[in-house]
Formats: structure tokens, C-alpha cells, sequence
């Protein structure tokens, strides 16, 4: 459900395209509340990882508004309050130590050495790569350099995260400690929007759900618009076993349940 109060984050009537003429993001508009995950569908080149970087503040939009917490997008005020995950960590990590890596934002905001550090360690704790402290980021696999990645945003407390395609090419312990991440963030009355084409992520993660399609979002709660059905998806897509093992709360009887029931079910006749 969405959170209480007034947005988060809001687009306005918001038309961008990187040739004039040809836009990518047509008139759309947009909010979101603390306390939601919001997931945004959409196939590959249909703007998702764009539409992120106008929420951010990071491209300046042809006509619309977009504001953080109140504050237009990319002004210094709003720019604290946001976090973005690229989808390849390397488009973001340049120090040559994982420490110095998640308490750079920390420092170049002028807080204390010392304190920077405990912040930077008190993260790398909670995302269980302490022991990567000392390592030079570069060295790292890839599902590593993506936890120091959303470690050295989170040291600065954002409160709206925007992570694309945060599931990309990450074995099963780093999405799990990813999945943590976001649902702490909301927990604590943050936002999280998810560009992803991952429908497991959606169905596990979000609140809400908005499909991009024509520049345009179409937003629903993620339960209701899985019932009638993902633009396509096809309906009886199955589901991972860690996305079936989320909506049980870990209780695995209702995992062997739910893949009986599966299984035995008729198959349905095509709808054309």
C-alpha cells in the first residue's frame, strides 16, 4: 500500500528524448510515497533506466517537473535526499579501497574522517561484506562490486532509493542481501523504485507496480495487476523458487503445496 503524507518523489507532465523530436518519455506522470517499493516494467529501450535518471535529477527534462521531497530535482536539497544504483557497479566505484569507496559521499560532505569510516563500517556490516574493507573494488566479482556499489549510497541515508535492474547477473547471496536492503529502506519510511524486467523481483519486492509503455506509466498495487495479468508475460509464467518461497514467508509446505497444485493443474486453452 502506498505510504502516507505527501510524495516522496513526483513527475509532473514530464517529455524528454536525447534527439528533438523523438521523444522517449512522453508527458508522464508520477508519484510515490515513503514506505513503497515501486517496481517499473517496461521492455528493453522503453526508457526505464532514463525515466531513473530524471527522477534523479540527472537529466533535466524538455517540459514537466520532477520533485524530491518538495524540492526540484537536481538541486543540491533534493540531490542529499537521493540514491541511484547504476545497473554496472563499475559506472560508480573509483577509490581504491572499499572503505574509502562507501564513506566517499560521507566525506566529500564534509563530516569527520572518523566518522565517515565507522558510517562506511557500520554498512559494510549490515550487507556482511565487512571483510572487503581493505580490497581494492576492482578485484571483486561482480556481485560484490554491487553490494560496495549500494553500500556507498546507503552510508548517506538517502531517502529515495532508485536502483536499476539491482538483480542483474547476482548469485543467490547477493540478491538476497540486495532484497534485505530495499525492504529495510521501506520499512523505515524510504522509497524504492526498481527498474527491472525481472518479474520474480516485482512479485517478491514491490507494493506497486507501473508498466512503461509509449513514454507513458500505468501504475497498479503489484498483487491486483499480477491477477489480471503482466503485458506480456504469459499467464501461467512459473514462478523461481525463491519468488514462491517469499509470498509463503519461508514456510515450505506451502512451497510443496503451491508446485503440487501447480503441477497437477490442467493446462489452460490459448486465449487468441
Amino acid at each position: 500500500m502506498s505510504g502516507d503524507g505527501e510524495p516522496l518523489l513526483e513527475a509532473r507532465g514530464v517529455w524528454f528524448g536525447y534527439t528533438r523530436g523523438e521523444p522517449v518519455i512522453r508527458g508522464l506522470d508520477f508519484e510515490a510515497r515513503g514506505g513503497e517499493v515501486v517496481a517499473v516494467l517496461g521492455p528493453m529501450g522503453s526508457g526505464k533506466t532514463t525515466l531513473l535518471m530524471l527522477l534523479a535529477g540527472l537529466l533535466p527534462p524538455w517540459r514537466g517537473a520532477v520533485r524530491v521531497a518538495g524540492r526540484p530535482a537536481g538541486s543540491p536539497e533534493a540531490r542529499r535526499l537521493v540514491g541511484i544504483l547504476f545497473q554496472s557497479p563499475d559506472d560508480q566505484l573509483f577509490n581504491p579501497t572499499v572503505e574509502e569507496e562507501i564513506a566517499y559521499a560521507l566525506l566529500t560532505a564534509g563530516a569527520p574522517r572518523e566518522e565517515a569510516v565507522e558510517a562506511a563500517r557500520r554498512v559494510a556490516r549490515s550487507l556482511g561484506i565487512e571483510g572487503l574493507l581493505h580490497r581494492r573494488p576492482r578485484r571483486l566479482s561482480y556481485g560484490q562490486r554491487k553490494l560496495v556499489a549500494l553500500a556507498s549510497i546507503l552510508v548517506y541515508e538517502p531517502r529515495v532509493l532508485l536502483l536499476d535492474e539491482p538483480l542483474s547477473n547476482l548469485d543467490a547471496g547477493a540478491a538476497e542481501k540486495m532484497l534485505w536492503a530495499v525492504r529495510r529502506h521501506a520499512a523505515r519510511g524510504g522509497l524504492a523504485v526498481i527498474a527491472t524486467h525481472d518479474v520474480d523481483l516485482v512479485l517478491e519486492a514491490s507494493t506497486r507496480t507501473c508498466i512503461l509503455v509509449d513514454g507513458r506509466l500505468a501504475c497498479s498495487g503489484t498483487r491486483e495487476l499480477l491477477r489480471a495479468g503482466l503485458p506480456g508475460v504469459p499467464a501461467r509464467r512459473p514462478l523461481s523458487l525463491r519468488a514462491l518461497a517469499s509470498l509463503c514467508r519461508g514456510d515450505w509446505r506451502c512451497v510443496e503445496e503451491a508446485v503440487t497444485r501447480a503441477a497437477s493443474a490442467p493446462p489452460r486453452a490459448r486465449q487468441g
